[in-house]
């Protein structure tokens, strides 16, 4: 059994704790949080309020890395100093040149990093995603990606980071999207190219932009492209929608379903498995994406997703971030 740590305790924590306690190859052993309160209705053997106190009392073989996004990087780099596999909720680091940052952590420390970019994982995803490679719907033509959640001043309030450049890297891009970022690039093909706008429509008094609107270009599919809308000023969490149109038919991901929709006619392919115990938008692949994490280090495989593929997210926001005020189409660089 894997003795695994979690650092880091707030809402998306809990979801990593439910997924370590059910898996047949974990046992949660340590906890870490400045903030004992919310420790303390977690029953777990041992808790600690300093990192390198816990990493000096236990012998862990994973941490799972919750915090907020400006602490990702320091952390997983103690971490990973300590030759401890580290597994780290998105996003990887605040921007690009900090990512780049992490990438020799595995050769040089000789262990595992794993990002969770569990939506890749949704049943949804993996049934597209073959249904694009096969090509028996014939060639892409262009995807959408839509992401129109609700997100007020008391959001920012209860956590003064969320608002800030130095401390969240970003707003809807990074923290809320990142995921149909990374889809629309991993199911389709690689994102070469970007002309994108942000802007802050509903929340002018944070740093952070509340939306973005983009055109984005494939590395190797000529003539289609990938439009992408999302804006935390929406009335309510709406279900992420996801679109993809071929030559013989259009497939759409939304409310956790994959349809087909073929000559006026729209059908179900598949559905994604629901957890009830969290919150909707996070989908319910936290726990597949962890348990693969856990078997490719018992294995000593490479069947999770690590660096390199969290990256190709990150390299399309810091473009959009950098140059959403210059009216021109800007290449994505890694």
């Amino acid at each position: 059994m894997l003795k695994v740590g979690v650092i880091g305790i707030g809402t998306v924590a809990k979801v990593h704790i439910n997924a370590i306690k059910d898996s047949e190859y974990a046992e949660l052993v340590a906890i870490c949080d400045i903030n004992n309160a919310k420790m303390e209705q977690l029953y777990v053997p041992s808790k600690y309020t300093d990192i390198d106190e816990m990493l000096k009392s236990e012998k862990l073989d994973v941490v799972h890395i919750c915090l907020p996004h400006y602490l990702h990087v320091p952390v997983v780099k103690k971490i990973a100093k300590s030759g401890i596999n580290v597994f780290e909720e998105k996003p990887a680091g605040i921007n690009l040149a900090e990512v780049k940052e992490l990438f020799d952590l595995e050769s040089i420390y000789g262990i595992k990093f794993g990002v969770c970019f569990q939506n890749r994982l949704n049943n949804t995803s993996i049934q597209l995603k073959e249904i694009i490679k096969s090509n028996r719907y014939g060639n892409v033509l262009g995807t959408k990606g839509i992401v129109t959640w609700k997100r007020k001043m008391n959001y920012f309030n209860e956590a003064s980071w969320r608002g800030t450049i130095n401390e969240a890297g970003g707003g809807v891009m990074l923290n809320q999207s990142i995921h149909t970022i990374d889809l629309l690039n991993y199911l389709v093909d690689d994102i070469s190219a970007v002309f994108a706008k942000t802007a802050n429509l509903t929340l002018p008094d944070v740093e952070i932009e509340d939306s973005v609107m983009a055109s984005m270009d494939y590395k190797n599919i000529k003539n289609a492209n990938a439009i992408f809308f999302a804006t935390i000023g929406y009335c309510e969490d709406s279900s992420v929608n996801i679109e993809v149109v071929c030559q013989k038919a259009k497939f759409k991901i939304e409310d956790n379903t994959l349809y087909k929709i073929e000559s006026g006619n729209k059908e179900i392919v598949c559905q994604n498995i629901l957890n009830n115990d969290v919150k909707q938008y996070y989908g319910s692949a936290h726990q597949m994406a962890i348990e693969g994490f856990y078997k490719a280090i018992i294995n000593n495989t490479q069947d999770y997703i690590n660096i390199k593929e969290a990256v190709k997210s990150i390299a399309i926001i810091d473009v959009i971030n950098k140059f959403s005020i210059e009216n021109k189409k800007v290449t994505v660089l890694e």
